[in-house]
């Protein structure tokens, strides 16, 4: 799932974008500096602490301690198994607007491939 948080009082664009990938009883999460385009460039990520699963049922709420809003704005399933391993770093098949996709995090950053057939 894919949130973009506004007001955020440390952003100093004014959004920031959670990317929440569910593993058993929470959810990875890094924070990315900008919206992910298909087959784009890489966009600013950072490994962040855990969100609770609830996030993944929300469509819109304000964050506590007065740290904004934030909306879902995507979802996805994965098409394979989550890895086990604690990494900050993945490499993931997610079906994505209908899509199947490749999601790739890593020290360059966070990227969305389309499938090539």
């Amino acid at each position: 799932m894919l949130l973009r948080h506004i007001g955020s009082p440390d952003d100093i664009k004014g959004v920031h974008f959670d990317l929440l990938l569910e593993d058993k009883d929470f959810c990875r999460t890094w924070r990315l500096t900008d919206l992910p385009l298909m087959d784009g460039p890489y966009v600013g990520s950072v490994y962040i602490a855990p969100h609770k699963l609830y996030w993944l049922d929300i469509e819109e709420k304000i964050v506590s301690g007065n740290r904004g809003v934030a909306k879902r704005i995507k979802q996805g399933i994965f098409v394979e198994s989550f890895p086990s391993v604690q990494s900050s770093f993945i490499n993931l098949s997610l079906i994505w607007d209908k899509l199947e996709v490749d999601l790739v995090i890593d020290k360059n950053g966070c990227r969305i491939f389309s499938k090539k057939k």
